[in-house]
């Protein structure tokens, strides 16, 4: 299958696909724009997030049951040593998150950058 060339857009709907990947999701601008490379953009940022909230989820369930054996027992555990090895978790999620979010922005601005100029009005 040939690739199409990317359809040509008004300036107003490349500012919204640019507000769309830097403050909504990034890649749903780019997928408004009509580029399929938005999907991937869209599953890395969603793969980050989740990969992050997972890792809090994790940390606040550990946080919690450290304390709760603390009020048990009275003996203080490290609650490091519930959520340290799981640390990657974290960063490799805050990492796809910027990527996503950085390629988004790049890809935005590469579509405003071809979008033609709106034709002055006439009053």
């Amino acid at each position: 299958m040939a690739e199409q060339p990317p359809r040509i857009i008004s300036r107003k709907r490349a500012l919204v696909c640019l507000g769309m990947n830097t403050l909504g999701l990034p890649g749903l601008g780019t997928i408004m724009a009509g580029r399929p490379i938005g999907y991937v953009q869209a599953a890395v940022m969603c793969l980050g997030f989740f990969l992050t909230v997972g890792f809090m989820m994790w940390y606040l369930g550990s946080s919690v049951g450290s304390f709760n054996r603390f009020m048990l027992t009275g003996i203080p555990e490290d609650p490091t040593v519930h959520y340290a090895p799981w640390l990657w978790v974290l960063w490799l999620g805050l990492a796809l998150s910027i990527i996503a979010w950085t390629w988004a922005l790049i890809s935005s601005l590469v579509i405003l950058r071809q979008t033609p100029p709106d034709p002055p009005r006439i009053q």
